[in-house]
């Protein structure tokens, strides 16, 4: 896009500076607050050394890179620039600590008694004042100069892809936008915005340059779907003479990922999808660690809960306690799942595998209870220690349907891209059982797309609520 209209502040500057600031001031002030009553207070080079002030300070940037607090996400949302700051933070202290043991093991107990009060009290400090630091940032930015960055919007044709972007760019935190009307294109004549939404038609692409200048806008959005290469050609050259920024939707969009981002290789820009977070071997060790523990904690405490449900299961319908059924895991590849067997032995007899439905006739009369709660899910823990499964991944599809829904749903097989959970972000959302496919799609593609360790605590939390849609 084209900027010359007006400069934005570089804000990931002043975050750094800000974070700098923070961090060097934070030792003198931990120092002055827990040695201020002293009546002869111990020189802070004897208590935390200068070194070590410097490997705190250095090694808490490099975190807040990892963790992501320079992007664009965590400085516009307060709450989750703040949940990365103490992750990040608690992280380089356990850091420090360990690192110090192990280099210097006969020191424990003074590491132990002497450093630690000194470093959770810089540590304090290092978290309140980077997070005002950040938190004056923002509201700079979004208070004051917000206010001198002025856009007037306007569009070409029409597009479903278009109206969310139009709230994208007016609800932007750090300028003040407003779309002033669209330019009808005449080899698309008939993509106009509906008239319910108000919006100004301000004349045809043909005299594009002189309404450009007469309605002062200041930024185009172009749909590339409904633009032919030579007018895209055209509008480039005109917006470029008169420094008006362009936001372009690529044909892309409906594309799986809404992460493409350019990158130039040999001069030539293309678009690339960057490496998924879940992707990184680093992750994946992570989340395997996470998987294991949760598997082991969770075969333990619902041992007892099996014992008593596959009880009251044999009583009901003689024959065996458990379900296995193939599905399909990561990157196609089919497993067993196991569940706790809530239907008649011969629920698939005549009609093969199908979904369970609302009031399903086929449920065992304890079958309806430990499928409105779930607790037939309860034995996969085992898939998940077996690395069959994760605890928080998109649900596993029955094998026999996944054909059919690899060739009437878009995309549909890349949520294969991570190991199927045992819980997930759509399910969690109430997308199960007979519900929209095309959403229960979007939300394991958001998932896949967002991948966080905190993301997972999240569904795990929201897992403990009463399940929807469960029958």
């Amino acid at each position: 896009m084209y900027s010359a209209n007006h400069q934005t502040s570089t804000w990931r500057f002043f975050l750094r500076a800000g974070d700098l600031i923070a961090i060097i001031l934070s030792f003198p002030l931990a120092y002055w607050t827990a040695y201020f009553w002293d009546a002869v207070p111990l020189p802070l080079v004897d208590r935390l050394t200068w070194i070590n002030c410097l490997f705190i300070g250095f090694f808490n940037l490099y975190l807040f890179g990892v963790f992501g607090l320079y992007r664009w996400q965590s400085f516009i949302k307060i709450r989750l620039m703040l949940r990365l700051l103490a992750l990040s933070i608690f992280t380089g202290t356990v850091v420090f600590i360990v690192l110090r043991s192990f280099l210097f093991p006969t020191e424990v107990l003074s590491i132990s008694f002497g450093y630690l009060p000194d470093l959770l009290v810089n540590t304090c400090f290092i978290f309140l004042l980077v997070a005002t630091l950040r938190i004056s940032v923002f509201l700079f930015e979004t208070q004051y100069l917000k206010s001198t960055r002025i856009e007037c919007l306007a569009f070409v044709s029409w597009s479903d892809r278009m109206e969310p972007v139009l709230e994208g760019l007016i609800h932007n935190a750090l300028s003040q936008a407003s779309v002033t009307g669209f330019f009808s294109n005449p080899e698309h004549s008939a993509l106009t915005p509906p008239p319910s939404l108000g919006f100004k038609e301000l004349g045809a692409l043909t005299d594009l340059r002189r309404l450009l200048q007469s309605n002062k806008i200041t930024m185009l959005v172009l749909d590339l779907s409904d633009i032919g290469e030579m007018q895209l050609l055209m509008i480039s050259e005109i917006c470029s003479d008169l420094m008006v920024g362009i936001v372009l939707i690529p044909w892309t969009f409906d594309v799986w990922s809404r992460r493409l981002v350019m990158r130039k290789l040999n001069g030539v820009p293309t678009m690339v999808i960057p490496e998924l977070a879940l992707e990184s071997f680093s992750n994946r060790i992570l989340k395997r660690s996470v998987d294991i523990f949760g598997a082991i904690l969770g075969i333990i405490l619902s041992a007892p809960l099996i014992i008593v449900l596959g009880y009251l299961i044999k009583r009901e319908s003689p024959g065996p306690i458990f379900y296995t059924q193939t599905r399909s895991g990561y990157r196609g590849k089919n497993f067993q799942i196991i569940k706790l067997r809530s239907m008649r032995l011969d629920a698939n007899d005549g009609t093969g595998v199908t979904r369970a439905v609302e009031n399903d006739p086929r449920r065992l009369k304890i079958g309806e209870f430990i499928r409105k709660w779930n607790l037939d899910e309860v034995p996969q823990f085992w898939n998940v220690l077996k690395g069959e499964m994760s605890l928080v991944g998109p649900r596993p599809e029955i094998y026999e349907l996944i054909e059919e829904l690899r060739e009437t749903l878009h995309c549909y097989n890349l949520r294969h891209l991570c190991k199927p959970g045992l819980t997930g972000w759509a399910a969690v959302n109430g997308f199960r059982g007979n519900t929209s496919l095309e959403e229960r799609i979007k939300y394991d593609q958001y998932y896949i797309e967002n991948w966080s360790l905190t993301f997972d605590l999240k569904i795990i939390l929201m897992t403990l609520r009463p399940p929807k849609n469960a029958y």
